[in-house]
């Protein structure tokens, strides 16, 4: 009977709480109401992509998993489906979850003895700040998850502990650490219950509660793994190696190059400048680890403590199969830290909320410490109540705290400028940019073709309102080019892509760079539309449309090796065109081939330069910061350089040339042109001769309409159609005698209107005038001799055949007609 009573007495109160707890979450969530980050769009996207029957995926058509949440947004697609909204539903189920989170801490902490821990512990949870911050996420579901779970493990219920965490896992991968936390605690128990030889009715096999764990969690993720893997090659999102490979580049949700245990301080840090108050918070916990210590100490030993003055801190009697299993949240805390810090991916505020309720068990834990009974520690009624006043004032402290940083935010939240992006308080404040992401994404989706593709640096909430195809520049969509960010070519998307619109901030538009206050990329792109919001650290926030067509580089100018210096190679040179014009951008790529970082200083500036062939200035200088300490010995990439070609560039050709500015070796290698603008006559009664690789030569007849003196220097005009080739052919002119022996030469580099211009340079088709100049020594004897002209290989000496015999030398080059000589003394 009494057992009964007090089931019932324990049910009311649990229920009370519960009521509590739900009214604290409602005025909060109904305070807070408008917190809005950019990243859980990313999964709204899925889920209403899915809802409209138009695939699981964030591009239609793309098979690409970019959500870290898939089976919540399954869950929001079957509630969109049914009519929800979805970023509405999210925020209430986020909210409802921190409920459910409180009372499952509250509830591990009671039903171990462990009460007023409880109790603040699941206020703690449930008002803290960073908690509301990720209001919209999948979060909050997962934690109460997994906090239900650890509750499962304290009843000795195995098999749902699993099902939960195989939940957790379709929520969240890192969900895995959930079940690897129930796994050491149950081989903990083993070890321990062996070790002291405890053998008691209820004991199970430590191997049966483990199959049972593990085997409801796989029945529970792996239809879902199974699924993720037909559709997207793997059940592992392809945002882990982004963030890893953001993290190498410096891109965090913090500072540059921010590591994962930075993150955690400078958190410390934002909320201890909110208030000294904080500082409380932290010695209360700091109380609650000595204590977490000290009991699991104590229950690994089977031992239990008192205090001379009658402080009591030992242990409740707990069943010998389930122990204190209120430090399952501290074990997650520890376990979370030292595997985001171990996978080494870029820190995001919201990639600390997993370890909150492990932080709020030691902040139940250190207050249950302060209010311990302390009989005969104190002589007078007057210390015992100054005591408890003092230990009641350390209460109000921490939620005081707390309090505070949920004003702070709700101002921001209800219009309040926040503080500068750089200022340490910013790092856990609400986001301003989601009110003018979602002004232009609405614009996209009025202003812009169904078919338009659309290209933003932040991915989330401008590509859910615009609702058309959309690349960011930071790796999300586009995995397979994760090398181009951990080297922090940000640039390389913009230009790999070339979307028809760009939505782009006025600080930090790809990240690092700004090529709005670039030349060529006005060239390319004209503004549309602008849009401000004061609150934005970055506004205004431009969308540009593309004009012109996307810059591709079709053409090698060049495929050999060449040294750079310290093991750096160039492997090849490709271009957007091999003709320069003026004021037209041209896109030119350089495959890199990495040696080692090039040390004390890492970073070079590699400078890439067309050069004119015949001396002084050439075009435009582009230069690329390389962090060479980036890449892998051996690794190969390409690097984007955009050049505007200027108004007066010379006519003629240009070669590219490369070189660390920090110094080492120069690498002259590939050509460009400004085409000649001399115009091309064409002799009358005259043909072209073919030769190989789909060059040919124009035969002129007759030199002259008279005898050449004997000691004349003759310019003969040699007039090619060209082929295209990446080989620089050598010219030969020869003059001939009866006996086709060369009685004059004249070998060498082909010219264009009198500029050097290398055969590589050459269009398909194009006219090239060339001129060579043959000196007669004086001795010939008059009569008639013969041009012979041709192209060969200087690295072979292999002259290009001539396909008309009639017009082929006795040695394979092509009588393009012949010289009349006089003896002239």
């Amino acid at each position: 009977m009494q057992t009964k009573r007090f089931a019932s007495l324990r049910n009311a109160r649990s229920l009370s709480l519960f009521a509590v707890y739900g009214l604290l979450a409602i005025a909060l969530a109904w305070l807070l109401f408008g917190i809005r980050f950019d990243d859980p769009f990313i999964t709204y996207r899925y889920a209403e992509n899915l809802a409209a029957g138009n695939g699981f995926a964030f591009n239609v058509g793309e098979r690409t998993l970019i959500t870290t949440a898939p089976l919540y947004a399954l869950l929001l697609g079957a509630l969109h489906r049914l009519g929800a909204d979805v970023p509405t539903v999210s925020y209430l189920i986020g909210a409802l979850s921190l409920v459910l989170a409180a009372f499952a801490l509250n509830q591990l902490l009671a039903r171990n003895g462990q009460a007023l821990a409880g109790y603040a512990a699941g206020l703690c949870l449930l008002g803290f700040p960073l908690m509301w911050l990720t209001m919209g996420f999948e979060t909050p579901l997962f934690i109460a998850v997994s906090l239900w779970a650890f509750v499962c493990v304290g009843a000795r219920r195995y098999a749902w502990a699993g099902v939960l965490c195989g939940i957790g896992m379709g929520l969240r991968g890192d969900g895995a650490i959930v079940l690897g936390v129930v796994t050491i605690w149950i081989s903990i128990l083993a070890i321990r219950d062996w070790r002291l030889e405890i053998k008691t009715v209820n004991l199970q096999s430590p191997i049966s509660n483990l199959l049972k764990t593990f085997g409801a969690a796989t029945l529970l993720y792996a239809p879902l793994a199974l699924w993720l893997t037909s559709q997207f090659g793997s059940p592992l999102p392809s945002t882990l190696q982004t963030k890893s490979a953001q993290a190498v580049s410096g891109l965090t949700g913090f500072y540059v190059s921010t590591r994962y245990l930075e993150g955690t301080q400078i958190l410390i840090r934002a909320y201890a400048s909110q208030g000294g108050v904080f500082i409380v918070t932290l010695f209360v916990m700091g109380l609650g680890i000595a204590l977490a210590f000290g009991l699991g100490l104590m229950w690994s030993r089977q031992v239990r403590i008192a205090t001379p003055t009658g402080l009591s801190v030992g242990l409740p009697d707990l069943p010998d199969d389930s122990g204190p299993t209120y430090l399952l949240p501290v074990l997650w805390l520890v376990l979370h830290g030292i595997g985001y810090s171990a996978i080494g991916v870029a820190p995001y505020v919201w990639y600390y909320t997993p370890m909150l309720p492990g932080v709020c068990v030691l902040i139940g834990l250190g207050l249950a410490m302060i209010f311990a009974r302390t009989k005969g520690m104190f002589r007078t009624k007057a210390q015992a109540w100054a005591a408890l006043a003092a230990r009641y004032s350390l209460f109000v402290a921490v939620l005081l705290s707390l309090f505070i940083g949920n004003v702070l935010v709700m101002n921001v939240v209800n219009g309040e400028q926040p503080p500068d992006p750089a200022n340490i308080a910013s790092k856990v404040l609400p986001e301003t940019k989601v009110d003018v992401y979602e002004r232009v994404g609405r614009w996209l989706n009025a202003n812009t073709p169904l078919t338009a593709t659309v290209g933003i640096t932040e991915l989330g909430v401008m590509s859910y309102y615009a609702k058309r195809k959309t690349m960011d520049f930071l790796g999300l969509t586009q995995p397979q080019h994760l090398s181009d960010i951990r080297h922090g070519d940000f640039l390389a998307a913009l230009l790999r892509d070339q979307p028809d619109y760009v939505a782009l901030n006025n600080v930090n538009a790809i990240y690092d760079i700004n090529p709005q206050k670039e030349a060529w990329f006005a060239k390319l792109y004209r503004p549309v539309q602008q849009f401000e919001d004061a609150r934005f650290w970055g506004s205004p926030l431009t969308v540009w449309q593309r004009i012109a067509k996307p810059l591709t580089t079709p053409i090698t100018l060049d495929n050999q090796k060449h040294t750079l210096s310290d093991g750096w190679q160039v492997l090849a040179i490709e271009s957007s065109a091999r003709t320069v014009k003026a004021n037209e951008p041209l896109r030119l790529r350089v495959r890199l081939q990495a040696g080692k970082p090039i040390n004390p200083n890492p970073t070079r500036t590699l400078r890439l330069q067309a050069e004119w062939l015949e001396g002084g200035d050439g075009l435009p200088v582009a230069s690329r910061l390389i962090f060479t300490d980036r890449w892998r010995e051996g690794e190969q990439a390409w690097v984007d350089f955009m050049v505007l070609p200027q108004a007066n560039a010379k006519e003629g050709a240009y070669v590219i040339s490369l070189r660390w500015l920090e110094g080492g070796d120069e690498v002259r290698a590939g050509y460009l042109k400004v085409q000649p603008a001399t115009p091309i006559v064409i002799p009358p009664q005259t043909e072209f001769v073919d030769l190989s690789g789909g060059f040919k030569v124009l035969r002129f007849g007759s030199f002259g309409a008279s005898a050449i003196c004997n000691n004349a220097t003759i310019d003969v005009p040699v007039l090619w159609q060209s082929g295209q080739t990446n080989v620089d052919y050598t010219v030969f002119a020869h003059l001939r005698d009866v006996s086709n022996k060369t009685v004059a030469q004249a070998d060498g580099p082909p010219k264009n209107a009198g500029l050097k211009y290398p055969t590589s340079v050459w269009s398909a088709d194009e006219l090239v005038a060339d001129t060579h100049t043959l000196q007669l020594d004086g001795t010939l004897a008059a009569g008639k001799y013969a041009l012979v002209v041709g192209l060969y290989n200087p690295l072979d000496n292999a002259r290009l055949a001539v396909a008309d015999s009639a017009f082929r030398s006795a040695d394979g080059g092509v009588v393009v007609g012949e010289i009349e000589v006089k003896a002239c003394g």
